[in-house]
C-alpha cells in the first residue's frame, strides 16, 4: 500500500497494535478510507471514534473536500455508526465474488 502512495496508520494500546487505517487520495482532494478496523476484542470501547477523529483532522489538514468510504452493507450497526459521524449512502453494488453488497458512502467536509 505504500509503494502506492497510500498513508497507513496504526493505532496502539501500550505496545499492541489494536487498530489500522489506510487513506488513498484520489483526484481533487477526494480521499478514500481503506480497512478501518479495531481488533474484535477492542470494538465498541471508542477505539473506532478515536481513528474516525484522527481520520477527519488528518484530512481536512490534507485540504480534503470529501472522503469515501465502502462497508458490509448488511451490518447495520455499522452503517448506521458512520451516518452519525455524516456520512451519506451514495450507492450499492453486488459483485459476485463477494457474499454480502457494498454500501458505498461519503462525507463532504465544509469549506
Amino acid at each position: 500500500m505504500r509503494d502506492n502512495g497510500i498513508r497507513i496508520f496504526g493505532l496502539f494500546e501500550d505496545d499492541r497494535q489494536i487498530g489500522f487505517v489506510a487513506l488513498e487520495k484520489a483526484k481533487d482532494n477526494i480521499f478514500y478510507i481503506e480497512r478501518l478496523s479495531v481488533l474484535p476484542g477492542f470494538r465498541h470501547k471508542g477505539y473506532g471514534k478515536t481513528i474516525l477523529d484522527f481520520v477527519f483532522k488528518y484530512l481536512k489538514a490534507q485540504g480534503a473536500k470529501k472522503v469515501s468510504i465502502g462497508i458490509v452493507n448488511e451490518n447495520l450497526l455499522l452503517k448506521n455508526w458512520y451516518i452519525l459521524y455524516g456520512f451519506k449512502e451514495t450507492g450499492l453494488t453486488k459483485y459476485e465474488h463477494l457474499p454480502f453488497t457494498v454500501c458505498f458512502m461519503e462525507k463532504i467536509f465544509d469549506e
